[in-house]
């Protein structure tokens, strides 16, 4: 099952959906930066606001993983071929005490996560936590409104070799995701160095959320196996 759940976690990657998304969580994530950008005066706009923008950026990075892990639900879980556009903010005006209580709950154990020695300071880690968050809420939600699909029977908590597995294979795959994206955005930057320089920042950034993917793999085969 675990094997099964890295194949279909890795299947994500097939879907231009997922990259897409990616560029869409990197832009929430430092929308707080963007006005910096444009500033005529960017150092002494940095001096006033730069760290109410540190503290801002990490809930706006909770909230782009939200989209995207919730956009992705489908997909991620292997009950559907496309993304759910629609569903953060279907979710954001139909249930808001819902969506707030995911933010509050991301933001709480992301600053846990932070203060985790080695653990902490790893990119992938931290969206395996906040975006599994995510997928057992949506789950939760899904199961209260039908549940005849046994969500309920869902255990959230893989084993600790499960868990040990999805963090050796997320940062192997991830490495070589990376490493690819560098190779191809190297060789676009002889056609256009712009161009190679943009992509690769917005893929590397997606191939972070692996072990979610694979996380949420395992969620979904629960349900079909």
């Amino acid at each position: 099952m675990f094997w099964l759940s890295v194949i279909n976690g890795l299947k994500l990657f097939l879907h231009w959906e997922t990259y897409v998304l990616g560029i869409a969580y990197l832009v929430i994530s430092y929308l707080p930066f963007i006005p910096l950008m444009f500033s005529n005066n960017e150092d002494t706009m940095f001096t006033k606001s730069g760290f109410l923008l540190m503290i801002l950026q990490p809930v706006f990075m909770v909230f782009g993983i939200f989209v995207l892990v919730s956009s992705l639900f489908p997909i991620i879980l292997g009950v559907g071929n496309g993304a759910s556009w629609s569903l953060p903010w279907i979710l954001m005006f139909r249930a808001p005490l819902f969506v707030i209580i995911i933010l509050v709950v991301m933001a709480v154990l992301s600053f846990l996560a932070a203060m985790t020695p080695i653990l902490g300071r790893s990119n992938s880690f931290l969206i395996l936590i906040l975006g599994g968050t995510v997928l057992v809420f949506l789950l939760a939600m899904v199961n209260k409104f039908d549940s005849d699909l046994g969500i309920s029977q869902i255990d959230p908590i893989p084993g600790f070799l499960t868990i040990l597995g999805i963090v050796v294979v997320s940062a192997i795959t991830s490495w070589l995701g990376i490493l690819v994206v560098a190779i191809i955005t190297t060789g676009l930057s002889f056609l256009s160095e712009d161009l190679g320089t943009i992509l690769m920042v917005p893929v590397g950034s997606t191939f972070g959320f692996v072990p979610v993917f694979i996380y949420g793999a395992w969620l979904g085969l629960q349900l079909t196996l």
